[in-house]
């Protein structure tokens, strides 16, 4: 089984279009030292739920320690042992989070593609794999980007899927894997992308841009806000200009931990969650710390929002020249923190002459992911895509 994937490795989720499917985990994991008790023996149930159930046992040298991990959504299930990403720390090139989501979802997306076809569970599978990923401005670097690369092709790795009581076998190679820096797949999102993307921007300035090709070739301030880091990325064309991207540790992981440290407070100490957790309370309308939740996240989110703009304004200054045509906002934190920066960009733009492009919801999230996807199609992968 051949693959092409576009795998955008967040702080909070992991976003992977393999093909044109795009499959999601929270990233998170947690070590095993027994196998968990099967309760579901039927085949197309297991499958069906793979991904919401998803327990493997990885063996790679690009790991420090191969072993049994629930993963992602499984793994968020208790608050007990379970490892995110440090988002003070950074360095996630180095993290091995990023390698065991990447291996076990590609492994379980395999059995899933390969049970469809036959309707048969396969003992072993082996794929190999073609893949685009990204890691933030704040990082990197050539070095940095081929270690990365590096911990994918250097090796053969295998990851034992758990389905039900069975157990199958995927080997994976990866024969080529291009990391680049974030922001730049973002950019071939947007030329790429529907006229729908301009919705907010067509509000705004009533002009009649009809199709994202118009912005090739003009120069823009990208602010991807994440979970982690907050990455300020200038792109003139297609190219961006390294000496003139940053990134911050500012976005929606620092203001959860921030209303997290506020709840935590609140209800006397008795509360150990993480950020992915934490998010699940916000969602559920019907949890007993909803409202609390939403009450501390919102004084979180605009002293976290202020800091954006801040660092907006600064880079603007100090790393362009002044040189900007558009600011181009997208990423998960630009829907969370829609209402405290949106009017503030939009203000500050007007005042230095430039335009604003913020991206409406439906498409912020994954704008890496699909310009990874685009990358792939039209650039990278163009004869085997």
């Amino acid at each position: 089984m051949k693959l092409i994937v576009g795998n955008d490795i967040g702080n909070s989720v992991t976003k992977m279009y393999v093909g044109d499917t795009l499959i999601t985990q929270p990233s998170v994991v947690k070590r095993l030292y027994v196998k968990p008790d099967v309760t579901e023996t039927d085949v197309a149930k297991n499958i069906e739920n793979l991904l919401d159930e998803l327990v493997v046992n990885v063996t790679s040298k690009a790991i420090k320690r191969s072993g049994l991990y629930f993963i992602g959504k499984r793994a968020n299930i208790t608050a007990d042992k379970v490892e995110n990403m440090n988002i003070k720390l950074g360095n996630k090139y180095k993290h091995d989070i990023p390698v065991l989501m990447t291996l076990s979802m590609i492994a379980a997306n395999s059995i899933k593609s390969a049970y469809k076809t036959s309707k048969k569970l396969p003992v072993d599978l082996k794929i190999d794999v073609g893949m685009t990923s990204a890691i933030p401005a704040s990082e990197y670097s050539q070095e940095k980007a081929k270690y990365l690369e590096g911990r994918f092709t250097d090796h053969t790795h295998v990851v034992i899927v758990s389905v039900g009581d069975q157990e199958v076998t995927v080997q994976i190679t990866f024969n080529k894997v291009k990391v680049t820096q974030e922001g730049v797949p973002a950019l071939y999102a947007l030329l790429e992308g529907e006229p729908a993307i301009l919705k907010l921007f067509q509000k705004v300035y009533g002009l009649m841009i009809t199709s994202p090709k118009a912005f090739a070739g003009k120069n823009i301030l990208h602010v991807d806000i994440g979970d982690g880091t907050t990455e300020y990325i200038y792109t003139k064309g297609m190219n961006p200009v390294n000496d003139a991207c940053s990134g911050e540790r500012r976005g929606v992981g620092h203001a959860t931990e921030d209303a997290i440290a506020m709840l935590k407070d609140h209800v006397g100490g008795h509360l150990r969650i993480n950020r992915q957790q934490f998010m699940e309370i916000l969602k559920d309308t019907s949890h007993n710390l909803h409202d609390s939740a939403e009450r501390f996240m919102e004084e979180a989110r605009f002293s976290e929002a202020q800091k954006i703009l801040e660092d907006v304004q600064e880079k603007y200054m100090t790393r362009t020249a002044g040189n900007v045509d558009y600011i181009l906002v997208y990423g998960g934190g630009s829907i969370v923190f829609h209402q405290e920066l949106y009017q503030e960009l939009l203000d500050f733009a007007e005042q230095v002459q430039c335009k604003v492009i913020y991206v409406p919801e439906g498409m912020a999230v994954n704008m890496n992911a699909t310009g990874m996807k685009v990358l792939n199609q039209k650039v990278l992968f163009k004869k085997t895509s």
